[in-house]
């Protein structure tokens, strides 16, 4: 865990210079694409990780407080993502459930809500919680507390930028005149946790990947690839 969010940011620095400008299968075995969807897939999802947080971070550093906790909000949900690409290669490892990691990721994807066109998008909160399982409730917790801001609820909205006087019956505006450090704290401690969760991701990946690629030449062998892949 870092200890600061000036640390985490120069750890994500790091992990920045790794992200790739293209991603191509090692094969055109077709053995090789249910890993392929996943990898590029999850390329895009740390892209948009990293822009985010470093969106956060810059509001952070301006003072735009609540701009800043919704776009910590918006990191945090796609870290999850990462985690839960993660989740399902595992579980294709496990499993050998082939259908079922194809139909996630198709999901993932090209996702969409209430069109009959695409598939069903996966529902963020199904990836926050395949985190939360590691983290005994406390990241789902961490998210749904950085939702009152994200939402125009009173965190959100009068929270952070009013204060009342009971005696005078006035009601001072401005931008946050009550909540300025508790605002940072939570930008601070999900940037924090994000990316040191990051690195967790990235440091299991080519394994898992590696053994769920292995799984996918062994369903090929048997003849039983393609009837699983969506």
């Amino acid at each position: 865990m870092y200890n600061n969010i000036e640390e985490a940011m120069l750890g994500l620095s790091v992990w920045k210079k790794h992200l790739r400008t293209s991603v191509s299968p090692i094969s055109k075995n077709i053995a090789c694409k249910p890993t392929f969807d996943a990898d590029y897939y999850r390329e895009s999802v740390l892209y948009r990780f990293v822009e985010l947080t470093e969106s956060a971070y810059t509001l952070y550093k301006a003072n735009l407080l609540v701009g800043a906790i919704t776009t910590a909000r918006a990191a945090q949900e796609t870290l999850a993502v990462a985690w839960f690409i993660n989740s399902k290669l595992e579980h294709l490892t496990k499993t050998k459930d082939l259908s079922h990691f194809s139909g996630i990721m198709r999901r993932l994807i090209v996702g969409w809500s209430n069109d009959e066109e695409f598939p069903e998008k996966i529902n963020v909160f199904k990836c926050i919680d395949s985190v939360d399982k590691a983290l005994e409730g406390k990241f789902r917790m961490h998210y749904e507390m950085l939702c009152e801001y994200a939402h125009p609820n009173y965190s959100g909205t009068f929270g952070a930028y009013g204060k009342p006087n009971h005696e005078t019956l006035e009601v001072t505006l401005g931008c946050y005149p009550r909540s300025e450090e508790t605002l940072k704290g939570h930008i601070e401690s999900t940037l924090v946790i994000c990316i040191t969760l990051l690195e967790s991701i990235q440091e299991k990946y080519e394994s898992i990947i590696n053994s769920a690629l292995d799984v996918c030449f062994e369903l090929h062998q048997e003849g039983k690839l393609k009837e699983q892949m969506q």
